[in-house]
């Protein structure tokens, strides 16, 4: 939780990191698919949960539509370890949710965001 004005505290730290983590493993995975069929891809649930190894069916375009925030997190369908007021359910599908980031927690994943400088460089 922030423990004031745009201040993370270490236990958000830590689970933001874990999400970072989950975060590039999938961007890793979209970079080997980018240009291949139109097929879903299994990629990382991104909760934060060090344990968590759930995977979530997603088309390209899907995909796409969580990277297009850096504050947005993929998250399995009951996998919300919500940050009490720096984190929340921005979307629910019927296979996933986008869970995002506000707040100094916010701007610590746009800060660890791997497709910053792809968003830099667009703008």
């Amino acid at each position: 939780m922030a423990t004031s004005e745009g201040t993370v505290s270490l236990s958000e730290r830590r689970f933001a990191a874990n999400q970072t983590v989950f975060r590039r493993s999938n961007e890793r995975l979209s970079r080997r698919l980018a240009g291949s069929a139109a097929t879903a891809a299994e990629y990382v649930c991104e909760c934060g949960d060090d344990s968590c190894r759930d995977l979530i069916s997603l088309l390209p375009s899907e995909y796409e539509h969580v990277r297009s925030s850096p504050v947005w997190f993929l998250i399995a369908l009951d996998h919300e370890i919500l940050s009490a007021g720096s984190e929340r359910i921005a979307e629910t599908h019927d296979r996933y949710q986008v869970a995002e980031k506000s707040g100094a927690a916010g701007a610590l994943a746009e800060a660890m965001d791997p497709r910053a400088a792809m968003r830099t460089h667009s703008s």
